[in-house]
């Protein structure tokens, strides 16, 4: 009898620590994306930032278009009845640097957006590294916050 009642202790509380966890895991959920390609930042910023930009005219005040021959050399359309972008920035460098975003995750009242920098070797001329993210429109009241990652 007392085995019964070890065994089912052990039971209940094995199923208890997954179900809280599950809540925990269900209470962020990733949001889908898509990168914007063939623009480059007109602007100067001093240290790292991000950007909301809710109309095409924000767009056009921040981006001008890259715009090159060949597959792929039209800049990304961006619906802003639809969609809208967030953009983040960093200072430039003369580094050779790699940005890219990995995921946006809504966790609560905000996006929390992950991404990957890397830096290497000094280079000859600077450059603005910087992403342009396209996101469904009903995210756009969101606060958004950045998490660097590390791997």
């Amino acid at each position: 009898m007392k085995r019964i009642i070890l065994a089912l202790a052990a039971v209940i509380m094995l199923l208890s620590s997954c179900g809280s966890n599950k809540a925990v895991v269900n209470s962020s959920r990733e949001i889908n994306f898509m990168e914007a390609r063939n623009y480059f930042h007109v602007g100067t910023e001093k240290r790292p930032t991000i950007k909301k930009i809710l109309s095409r005219a924000s767009l056009e005040k921040e981006f001008g278009e890259a715009t090159f021959m060949g597959k792929g050399g039209e800049p990304t359309k961006i619906d802003f009845n639809k969609k809208f972008a967030i953009a983040f920035i960093l200072p430039q460098t003369n580094r050779k640097t790699v940005l890219e975003p990995l995921s946006l995750t809504l966790k609560g009242k905000q996006l929390d957006l992950l991404y990957k920098l890397e830096q290497g070797k000094v280079q000859t001329y600077f450059t603005q590294p910087f992403f342009l993210i396209v996101v469904d429109k009903k995210y756009a009241d969101y606060n958004i916050v950045e998490s660097r990652s590390f791997d």
